[in-house]
């Protein structure tokens, strides 16, 4: 026969044991959630003081509700890192109750640590922003206090970009490699520890650190065929040359922009097939140089004829 008492006493300290189970989990939980919103507050009132807040608005880049959003997944993210460590603590304590405490602190030791990994991510990214937007501030002051704004536009350069402003573009690019190093650089204090060095996100971010620059130049090289390109045309339409009109401008600037981007392509790592744009290129200009010579030669034929009979007498 089946021993009630005995069953009714293993059950209730089973329940007993089951409900301890859970209030140590509730009690790490909410401990910790407890003090991750008061710290979380604290980073909150740092991340939006009126002078951090001025730097990021400064960058005319991430704009402040961008900025906003970003502070308040700090906050979410400091509120379940402090409940992983409260949680894991509080497992660990009572590891000697039981095989279900050993169970489990894999589970939250495992949380634990992507959190913290995680955390210093976030640490990376968020000083990467702040470094970038005063690194874009300065740039950008740098380049205000040379006017170059008001150069461009003295030589109708300034909507040579399609509207967009050089000094925001040149500071913006510094920007982003500041914010790409920092978060480069958070990725490896995260894989390193633990043997990630090989991750696929990391050698992404490596190769992105590493090539960025030759992107940089690629894109001042286009900038630099734009400019060019657009100072030609207007120089062209304001010339009272009788092929000024005939869209002859538009013609030498688009040249121009293709030649800046066929040299351009090799810093995007596009190689292949560049060859065939690059005798494309040289075929398109002996075209126009043929066109060119051939109309200057039927334009001014009489003028040719006149100094050649003077040249003519005078020998």
């Amino acid at each position: 026969m089946i021993d009630t008492g005995a069953f009714m006493g293993n059950a209730i300290d089973m329940l007993v044991e089951v409900g301890i189970f859970v209030a140590i989990i509730l009690i790490g939980v909410l401990l910790g959630y407890l003090i991750g919103v008061i710290i979380s507050f604290i980073i909150k009132r740092l991340l939006s003081l009126r002078e951090l807040k001025e730097q990021i608005a400064g960058s005319e880049i991430i704009t402040l509700a961008l900025w906003g959003k970003i502070i308040n997944g700090v906050s979410v993210y400091i509120k379940w890192l402090f409940v992983s460590i409260l949680l894991n603590y509080a497992v660990d304590v009572s590891i000697g109750r039981g095989i279900w405490y050993a169970k489990l602190s894999t589970y939250t030791s495992t949380f634990q640590s992507l959190m913290a990994g995680l955390g210093v991510f976030v640490l990376f990214s968020v000083v990467g922003i702040v470094v970038g937007a005063i690194i874009y501030r300065i740039i950008k002051a740098a380049l205000d206090s040379v006017r170059l704004e008001e150069k461009l536009t003295k030589h109708d350069l300034h909507d040579a970009l399609g509207g967009l402003e050089l000094t925001r573009v040149v500071a913006g690019i510094f920007m982003v490699y500041v914010v790409i190093i920092f978060l480069a650089s958070g990725i490896d204090a995260v894989a390193t520890p633990i043997g990630q060095e090989a991750n696929r996100l990391v050698i992404m971010f490596h190769y992105l650190v590493f090539l960025y620059p030759e992107f940089v130049l690629g894109a001042f090289i286009i900038i630099a065929g734009a400019l060019i390109g657009d100072f030609l045309d207007d120089s062209i339409k304001k010339s009272k040359t009788a092929l000024a009109g005939d869209g002859l401008g538009w013609v030498i600037q688009g040249v121009v922009i293709f030649f800046a981007v066929v040299l351009a392509l090799p810093h995007f790592q596009i190689r292949e097939n560049v060859d065939v744009l690059t005798d494309s290129f040289k075929i398109l200009v002996a075209g126009l140089s043929i066109g060119l010579a051939i109309a200057m030669g039927l334009g001014l034929k009489d003028t040719f004829s006149h100094l050649g009979k003077k040249i003519e007498k005078k020998i």
